[in-house]
């Protein structure tokens, strides 16, 4: 018996032939990889033995017919998977374990170059819990391990093959795939095949140097039996590899390396194909371009059929075989040019040449990437978009190319709209590209009743009548009112627009919505007695604040005149009457919010600026915007509430009962709320809108919060946390507070805003977050408890951004989450709020107000025995007990609505505890004494003046 190496042509027969005698298939090693057979291992070091040998019996008889021995036959039974044999022992298996696990064709191994990268990914997973633990100096990168070497330095790299799992597998092959002799590999003194059991491991020592700079691929390739007994699910045979380069760099070239990683650029999708195309801005000729254009070039176009049928002709299907239209096809390219067919051959080649320049182009699509307005003053306005690669022409993009656009959140729908840009303007890494701007804000143009308005007010169809534009909260009043001030300045050149809105944070929103696309046309005029540190940071650069002086300045009327928009409260347009800007000057007025002002407060912007004409030029145009059934204006004697004051123009005008008129002003009346998840919506609309509400907000936005760990019932976004607090009042405050309520609405804050532990959940921002509270003090208290008192809220950076403030404040304004502090509990108190119009029990105005301001999630903290006595709370307190999203103190057994109107009538009575005796002046005392809760309500116009 004398050791045979592997790779011996005797060797090789006899085993070849033991196999035959067996009848046996032959191991994918064998039939797959001679080369493992025909190259010998690379030499061990003295200390190591390389791979290991296996004794043989001599053959008999000439070379070409050896007879097979019993060592021979041992061997081939080994190879074959058929037996383990070590030096001692010997163990057969069963003949159908090799079939159970015999490969089919498709799925057998292909060793060496034919392990294709498409198939790499399949052996670097590991596989029933066996993995390759690797160990030594090595970089992985795109599925191989990357040794880095210096010239004649040996590295080492211990590859470990491991059984992570719960069963025992064998290790049958391995192939260690090497051409080049950088490499060198070592198995120690283990022998194949080799069973792992759980937790055991296979080591191989890949030594690598090298004497000349260059890149060195090899492969290593372990194949194994998989567990379970034979027949079963787990008993095949499974491969896992390592994908080995060796790199010796010189230095100039290790500068040259790759600054990124390459990544294959993969086309999109197909490209949403829609009918409606919108064309952006030509640029305009170069200058001095004075040659005639007297012939226009036609459109030549690749016909349709052509672009469907060019993927199979690129199959390059037989012109014997092919369909009869890819037949004539290929007649056509195949036939040498000559002068009958010179029109038709060149117009085909290139037509095929534009369509592959089009799928070539597609490359370089990019998705869900934002476009900038160009900074510069220009027209028109030009969006910026990076594009990688265009310095290198990759793409190719020149002055006067145009591209297709679609906006990210209209990919989804059936046809949305395609904006073709083109291209004015070529800046290293970024093209400037002019787009169509019919409309700045495209969420508009689903809303018909939007459309319409802007429609009308343009074109002034309604003149000298005023405009009315009508709806409920979230329906977009203020967006349409702002886009139809874009739209009549885009249009009308010489117009002049006036836009004001009763209070400073109307119009500072108006000046933030305006500004976007129109930050050199506008001007904010604030009243000097407005605190600047009150005044957004993003509209100073537009108003009369001097920094250098600091302190207010107002320009003279000549150049006030020179602005497109200016944007003022109601009361301070009144010095632009003071300065006798000319009665034709302004073409149009718009008036946010205005159902929240007295009639003569809307009438200070109006009288003295627009002149109504009986001639054929109508005037200026009036647009008012606003909804009477929310907030009217604030006042404080019972005479003027009583006799008509507390009705504004806007309510007038759209009320013929009011004495408005029963024709001429055009009324719009908006019913798609785009702001509101429609659980929040419900009760609003069915008690003040008629359920004409329909619900179209973004699903995203408005169910952001539906499966928030807060909510009592998931999928309800509302909370009512009944809290039996005690109202009360400190020093000579008349407003009132509750402890209770604010405690409670400081720990839901902490929910909300707190930094989450769970990884890669965002924190909520603040700005967010509203906090609605009808009292003064409890606004203040419940500020003190996020800015001073609890240590996680104000250890926030951004903690300054959330609003607390009253339901006046909150007017036309709106947040993702929105919590409301009721503040009543005791029944004392409640004849006062009745007759001051202050709280939330019997004004459904103010009720609608505060309960519509959120668009996802609303929070409520009150007391429901005492809410529960108004018919509208007691319509949303049953509506939140019934879906689940009542929490807190018991809920009452009855909401007795009749007893708790009787109680507010008598109230009246107890009028000691509230009031004190009555007085002989014109006031009962405890009205004088209450004529000082402006410290709860404020009337905007007392800030202006």
């Amino acid at each position: 018996m004398t050791p045979t190496p592997w790779g011996d042509p005797k060797h090789l027969h006899v085993l070849l032939n033991s196999l035959k005698t067996l009848k046996i298939p032959l191991p994918p090693g064998l039939s797959l990889c001679p080369w493992v057979l025909h190259r010998p291992l690379l030499p061990s070091p003295p200390s190591r033995p390389a791979f290991p040998h296996f004794p043989v019996s001599s053959a008999s008889g000439s070379f070409g017919t050896p007879a097979p021995g019993f060592s021979s036959m041992l061997y081939g039974m080994k190879i074959a998977n058929l037996a383990y044999v070590t030096k001692t022992r010997v163990r057969f298996f069963r003949l159908d374990r090799w079939a159970n696990v015999c490969f089919p064709e498709k799925r057998r191994v292909k060793l060496g170059s034919d392990i294709s990268k498409h198939h790499k990914a399949e052996y670097l997973h590991g596989k029933h819990g066996v993995d390759v633990e690797v160990q030594g100096p090595h970089e992985a990168r795109d599925g191989q391990l990357l040794i880095r070497l210096d010239l004649n330095r040996k590295e080492v790299l211990t590859l470990r093959l491991r059984n992570g799992g719960t069963q025992p597998v064998t290790l049958t092959h391995l192939f260690p795939l090497c051409r080049t002799p950088q490499f060198a590999f070592y198995n120690g003194d283990q022998e194949l095949p080799c069973p792992l059991g759980p937790g055991e491991c296979y080591e191989l020592h890949v030594h690598c140097k090298t004497g000349f700079v260059g890149y060195f691929p090899a492969t290593v390739l372990w194949e194994l039996l998989g567990p379970g007994e034979p027949g079963s699910e787990g008993a095949g045979t499974f491969y896992i590899a390592r994908f080995l380069a060796a790199v010796a760099h010189s230095p100039l070239a290790a500068q040259l390396k790759p600054t990124t990683p390459f990544k294959r650029t993969r086309i999109s999708g197909n490209p949403v194909v829609t009918s409606r195309i919108e064309e952006g801005e030509r640029p305009d000729r170069a200058r001095g371009y004075d040659l005639e254009l007297s012939m226009a070039l036609g459109t030549y176009c690749p016909p349709p059929r052509l672009r469907q049928l060019l993927p199979i002709l690129l199959q390059g299907t037989s012109i014997f075989t092919a369909p009869k239209e890819i037949a004539e096809i290929k007649a056509q390219l195949e036939t040498g040019l000559q002068w009958r067919n010179y029109e038709v051959k060149l117009r085909l080649l290139l037509h095929l040449e534009e369509l592959q320049m089009e799928h070539d182009i597609r490359h370089y699509d990019l998705e869900s990437v934002p476009m900038t307005w160009d900074p510069a003053d220009q027209n028109p306005r030009l969006l910026t978009l990076e594009v990688p690669g265009v310095t290198e022409s990759r793409p190719s993009v020149l002055r006067g190319d145009h591209l297709f656009a679609l906006l990210s959140s209209e990919t989804h729908h059936e046809d949305p709209v395609t904006y073709k840009g083109f291209v004015h303007k070529v800046e290293l890494d970024r093209v400037k590209l002019s787009f169509s701007t019919r409309l700045y804000d495209r969420s508009l143009e689903s809303n018909p009743e939007q459309l319409q308005a802007m429609k009308y007010i343009v074109t002034g169809t309604t003149r000298p009548a005023p405009y009315i534009i009508f709806g409920p909260p979230g329906t977009g009043k203020t967006v349409t009112l702002v886009e139809a001030i874009k739209q009549v300045v885009k249009h009308l050149p010489k117009a002049h627009i006036l836009a004001c809105a009763p209070s400073n944070s109307g119009a500072d929103l108006l000046c933030q919505r305006l500004r976007v696309h129109l930050p050199s046309s506008i001007y904010r005029l604030l009243a000097p007695s407005r605190d600047i540190r009150m005044v957004p940071e993003d509209i100073k650069p537009c108003c009369n604040w001097d920094a250098k002086k600091g302190d207010y300045v107002f320009p003279a009327k000549k150049k006030l005149q020179e602005y497109r928009v200016l944007i003022t409260t109601l009361i301070t347009a009144s010095r632009l009457v003071s300065a006798q800007f000319p009665i034709d000057h302004f073409t149009h007025i718009f008036i946010d919010e205005a159902g929240h002002s007295m009639e003569p407060e809307s009438l200070v912007a109006i009288a003295g600026l627009m002149e109504v004409k009986e001639t054929d030029n109508p005037g200026g145009q009036l647009v008012l915007a606003g909804d009477p059934r929310q907030l009217g204006p604030v006042l404080r004697s019972p005479l003027t509430q009583k006799h008509g004051l507390g009705y504004s123009l806007l309510e007038r005008l759209v009320a013929p009962s009011l004495g408005g008129p029963r024709g001429g002003a055009e009324v719009i009346f908006l019913l798609l709320p785009p702001r509101s998840h429609p659980t929040i919506l419900d009760i609003p609309n069915r008690l003040y809108y008629e359920g004409e509400l329909q619900a179209c907000a973004d699903v995203v936005d408005r169910e952001r919060f539906c499966r928030w760990e807060g909510l009592p019932r998931q999928g309800f976004p509302i909370i009512f946390h009944g809290v039996m607090g005690k109202d009360e009042r400190e020093g000579n405050s008349p407003s009132f507070f509750n402890p209770e309520e604010a405690a409670t609405v400081t720990s839901y804050l902490k929910l909300l805003l707190a930094p989450s532990s769970k990884k890669g959940k965002a924190r909520l921002s603040p700005r967010s977050v509203g906090v609605i509270s009808p009292y003064r003090k409890q606004v203040e208290k419940i500020r003190h408890c996020i800015t001073k008192l609890d240590k996680e809220l104000r250890g926030l950076d951004d903690i300054k951004d959330l609003k607390v403030g009253s339901v006046e404040e909150f007017q036309g304004q709106e947040r993702s989450v929105i919590l409301i502090s009721t503040v009543r509990s005791s029944q004392s108190f409640v004849q006062l709020d009745l007759d001051f119009n202050l709280g939330f029990l019997k004004n459904p105005k103010r009720f609608n107000v505060a309960v519509t301001r959120a668009k996802a999630l609303l929070i409520v903290v009150g007391n429901p025995l005492l809410l529960g006595h108004d018919p509208d709370w007691k319509v949303f307190l049953e509506f939140c007990k019934e879906n689940g999203g009542y929490t807190g103190c018991p809920f009452p057994d009855k909401l007795d609505l009749q007893q708790g109107q009787n109680l507010l009538h008598g109230l009246s009575k107890l009028r000691p505890s509230t009031s004190g005796p009555q007085s002989h002046d014109y006031l009962p005392q405890e009205r004088e004494g209450e004529d000082g809760l402006s410290l709860q309500v404020e009337p905007e116009w007392r800030n202006e003046l």
